[in-house]
């Protein structure tokens, strides 16, 4: 699974993005004050999967009613898959200043991320309760057989211009984090890795994990 993430608007921009609030989930902990340059992987998360109400103009036909109806449209997660890709959009335009410019500001991300949240059966469920829908119970799609707790073991980072720049990748062996710098492979903190400017992440089903951690191999 490869999904692009908006960074939240977590973060001072200098095209007139505004702060939130005081932000705990998952490990992750972000502060909403005004100089406060902090994005977190869980609010672009929910920023992805939140609910958006449709234009005057994209409204729905509906069928019962003969006339076009008020909409929204939510984006989830249908089933998972065993390794979870999350690239991070570090660029961000306007077309009032018409400019481009890179996003740097810090994102934070926990190393161990449950998904159930996200799951379409779990907004579906927040939403009318435990109402079982026909599409649900005769798709077998909907179920999915592997489990929302994830565990982190790569980070692809990238430093320079929106041009161009220089990509490193942290991997994670054995619980031990190793820095991949061209042709140099060093090892390195885990307060590093926790500390860099991510914009790829990589997550694999937790299970898996500690499976190849107990055979002595890579993911």
């Amino acid at each position: 699974m490869d999904i692009s993430l908006d960074l939240d608007a977590g973060y001072n921009s200098s095209l007139g993005i505004a702060n939130p609030k005081l932000h705990v989930r998952n490990g992750e902990r972000s502060s909403g004050g005004m100089n406060s340059k902090v994005s977190t992987l869980m609010r672009c998360l929910e920023r992805f999967t939140r609910a958006e109400r449709l234009d005057a103009d994209q409204k729905f036909f509906c069928e019962r009613c003969k006339e076009r109806q008020e909409s929204l449209k939510q984006m989830s997660i249908r089933r998972l898959p065993l390794v979870s890709c999350f690239h991070i959009k570090r660029f961000e335009h306007s077309s009032v200043k018409k400019m481009s410019r890179k996003v740097d500001h810090c994102l934070q991300f926990p190393f161990s991320l449950d998904m159930a949240p996200y799951l379409s059966s779990s907004i579906l469920r927040s939403r009318f309760g435990n109402r079982i829908f026909p599409s649900e119970a005769s798709d077998p799609d909907s179920v999915s057989e592997f489990s929302s707790e994830f565990e982190i073991f790569a980070v692809i980072t990238h430093s320079g211009k929106l041009e161009a720049g220089h990509y490193v990748t942290y991997l994670r062996l054995n619980n031990h984090w190793y820095k991949c710098d061209d042709a140099w492979v060093t090892r390195v903190e885990e307060r590093t890795v926790r500390s860099s400017q991510a914009y790829m992440l990589f997550y694999v089903q937790k299970t898996l994990y500690y499976k190849a951690c107990e055979r002595g191999t890579a993911v």
